[in-house]
């Protein structure tokens, strides 16, 4: 796998692309950089974010491990499109990094670690990464136990969240995690009740939340509005209203209403 291979797999902006390939870095250096990466991540982005330029060294860095972690896809008979869809969240990632900071780069480097670590799979729509479960529950007659392994699902940027696409990555899922109960959790602003106050009920993210038993609800958290309008403001005022989600959250808010976080449990029935 070469870089440009990388970039034009992952559908990378092209100015983004000309960045990365430009960039300059000794093979010594990355090689180093991949050693204290792997020996030591906390402390590897405690130097890296220290430098000048880190966001742009970021993307880089990750791009170069994407394409090392090729091979082990290849030898995990991991198919390719798998390994072109999880990384996407290199564009999509370096898209928000542009949005926000003006420069085409990583800002979310503590979540990608999880892709170049093979610890995060993107299946369809959705992407899953396996993890130990927090604490014993029951969830429609099904024990869950503490540390039992099961699928976390994340929900990235992009397409519309269809039913269909919906269904078809938690299939994908099943097949792909074949040795892990198909449990599914999610901790998302997705999930928040709250949002049947705003939504139509055959809204897609609704249908998505019906699919979770809901076992937690977070009134501080801000990531509704981070999510719905790229950033949190003390006054709801000062929203935008550019979609009709973000005018019917800021009327919400305005009334005095709350957007939360909501963590679920999804069991499907068995086939």
């Amino acid at each position: 796998m070469q870089l440009s291979e990388f970039c034009e797999g992952i559908q990378l902006n092209d100015m983004a692309r000309r960045q990365l390939e430009a960039y300059v870095m000794e093979e010594s250096d990355y090689l180093e950089h991949k050693r204290h990466f792997l020996a030591d991540r906390h402390s590897f982005f405690e130097r890296v974010t220290g430098e000048e330029g880190y966001r742009q060294r970021l993307l880089y860095l990750f791009a170069r491990f994407a394409v090392d972690a090729y091979e082990e896809y290849r030898v995990r008979g991991i198919p390719e499109d798998v390994y072109f869809d999880t990384f996407s969240d290199i564009r999509i990632w370096s898209e928000v990094c542009r949005r926000d900071y003006g420069v085409y780069g990583i800002e979310e480097y503590g979540w990608l670690q999880e892709h170049v670590r093979l610890r995060l799979f993107r299946l369809g729509r959705l992407q899953f990464q396996p993890y130990a479960f927090e604490s014993d529950m029951k969830v429609n007659g099904l024990l869950i136990e503490k540390n039992q392994v099961v699928l976390n699902v994340h929900i990235p940027e992009g397409e519309p969240l269809t039913p269909e696409e919906v269904d078809r990555s938690f299939r994908l899922a099943r097949t792909f995690f074949r040795g892990i109960p198909p449990i599914f959790t999610c901790r998302s602003w997705l999930l928040y009740p709250g949002l049947a106050n705003i939504l139509s009920l055959e809204s897609n993210i609704l249908r998505f939340q019906r699919l979770f038993s809901i076992y937690e609800v977070d009134e501080t958290s801000r990531e509704a509005e981070q999510r719905i309008f790229i950033r949190t403001a003390s006054d709801p005022s000062e929203y935008g209203e550019q979609t009709s989600l973000q005018r019917a959250a800021k009327a919400y808010l305005l009334a005095g209403g709350k957007l939360g976080r909501g963590c679920g449990v999804y069991i499907p029935d068995s086939e």
